[in-house]
């Protein structure tokens, strides 16, 4: 098995005051939220920006594209995700 390797998906960075800044938008919190899909044989973790303090890695994994259902994904005023890792 190949070792982990992160995919950037957004630019980010940290700001002076402890919040972090992609693209326009300002967020409170850098999420890194670690699990396993269902059948999979890898982890996977997803480092996210967000002003929503505690995302499980069901809201994870259902916003980063793999939900049917538009309710399941974040605003980008609300979380953006910026990189994604198979374990």
């Amino acid at each position: 098995m190949k070792d982990a390797e992160e995919v950037v998906l957004k630019t980010y960075c940290e700001m002076s005051d402890g919040t972090w800044k992609a693209d326009d938008h300002t967020y409170r919190y850098k999420l890194v939220i670690t699990g396993r899909l269902r059948n999979a044989a890898r982890d996977t973790t997803y480092t996210i920006l967000s002003n929503i303090e505690d995302i499980s890695f069901e809201q994870a994994w259902k916003a980063s594209g793999l939900s049917s259902d538009l309710n399941d994904y974040f605003e980008t005023e609300d979380a953006v995700f910026v990189a994604i890792k198979l374990e």
